[in-house]
């Protein structure tokens, strides 16, 4: 049996925005073509034909090469000339954040975690349970007081340094890394 062809790529600018198409050839479960048209990144339209053809020699390989270039140029036709038509039908791509993610890219943290998951586990660790009992004390001086909600507090510990972050409600614990520095990352948890 011959290799897999190799696929195809290329950009289609249709009025103001850049669509990658990118075609290839699948073996299993079935022998397929495959072509997805991505905007911005996020894949909006997916054309895939099974490919009958038998797929056992060298001539085989190259007419499943042709094949791909065929639907390749075919699409990437389509959309130049219906291309008005297909954005029309593009909703613009949504992609949704957690919070934990968000938490977790900011610069000088090297571990988010969700303190709720965390403290189901069997056997939950020390670090997690202290945190608990900040949040709770945090949570009961509020509930006597007008200090307002609980946003973030720090922890320096043998342990290392840590935030507590209750921003979006949930508690996530922020384990940070020896140089980082605290102001700056409570800083960045806000703009977050």
């Amino acid at each position: 049996m011959p290799g897999i062809p190799a696929g195809k790529t290329s950009s289609v600018k249709v009025m103001d925005k850049t669509f990658i198409l990118q075609t290839e050839f699948r073996l299993k479960p079935k022998p397929a073509i495959v072509t997805s048209v991505a905007l911005d990144g996020q894949v909006m339209h997916k054309v895939e034909r099974q490919y009958i053809r038998p797929y056992e020699a060298d001539h085989d390989f190259r007419a499943a090469e042709d094949a791909i270039n065929a639907q390749h140029t075919a699409i990437a036709r389509k959309l130049s000339s219906g291309g008005a038509d297909f954005i029309g039908v593009t909703k613009e791509p949504t992609i949704s954040i957690s919070r934990e993610d968000k938490l977790g890219v900011i610069s000088g943290v090297s571990f988010v975690a969700n303190l709720e998951e965390k403290l189901a586990a069997d056997n939950p660790s020390s670090v997690y349970i202290q945190s608990k009992l900040i949040v709770e004390i945090s949570d009961a001086i509020r509930s006597g007081t007008r200090s307002g909600r609980f946003l973030n507090a720090a922890v320096i510990s043998k342990n290392g340094k840590f935030i507590l972050d209750k921003s979006d409600g949930k508690a996530y614990l922020l384990s940070l890394k020896p140089e980082a520095e605290i102001s700056k990352i409570i800083t960045e948890i806000k703009n977050a």
